[in-house]
């Protein structure tokens, strides 16, 4: 039994090439019940389109920070309003830095810093990236700040080298996200 059916959770996808892991990730979110929302920036739109999102979540994606179709025409206050959890996967090194730094001149960190909700990030970068001093510091921050680091894992990399910095499975930051939903008493007996 899950807790994230009837959960409202807004996925953020920022640039990178485990953004095609969204798509299973959605798909896995809408099975278990929950209403999810889309928002991407330019860089994930390189890797995977809106269309497949839209398709797998089945509601529109957004992308833009000035989109008018969003009342008042303040996305980056409409969307995070109401949602039970802000999920950004893949994040990426540059997308952590905006975050840590509070820096928002896009839709997703916009949001994210405009959210009265959680906020889970699932880091996705190449070895070098996530092991750079900047990226740890800017975790560390995060971390600080009260978001949830779900991974990363060490593994094969599309650059072709092996170690950390993957971003972990669909079903792995599916499970995180449940447990995040699951009331804090049994998350600790659990441990």
């Amino acid at each position: 039994m899950t807790e994230i059916k009837g959960k409202r959770i807004l996925l953020g996808l920022s640039g990178g090439i485990a953004a095609y892991k969204a798509a299973e990730l959605t798909r896995l979110l809408v099975l278990a019940g929950a209403e999810v929302r889309v928002v991407m920036t330019a860089a994930a739109c390189r890797f995977i389109t809106p269309v497949t999102m839209q398709a797998l979540s089945g509601n529109p994606v957004h992308t833009d920070l000035w989109d008018a179709s969003v009342p008042n025409n303040m996305a980056h206050i409409e969307l995070s309003r109401g949602c039970d959890a802000i999920v950004v996967a893949p994040a990426s090194a540059d997308f952590l830095a905006k975050l840590a730094q509070g820096l928002c001149d896009d839709l997703l960190s916009t949001l994210c810093l405009a959210r009265e909700c959680p906020l889970l990030v699932a880091p996705a970068m190449n070895l070098q990236m996530w092991g750079n001093p900047a990226t740890q510091r800017n975790v560390t921050q995060l971390r600080a700040d009260g978001a949830a680091i779900l991974g990363p894992a060490s593994g094969d990399q599309a650059c072709g080298e092996t170690g950390m910095g993957r971003m972990l499975e669909a079903e792995e930051i599916f499970e995180e996200i449940d447990a995040s939903f699951q009331p804090k008493l049994l998350r600790e007996s659990a441990c």
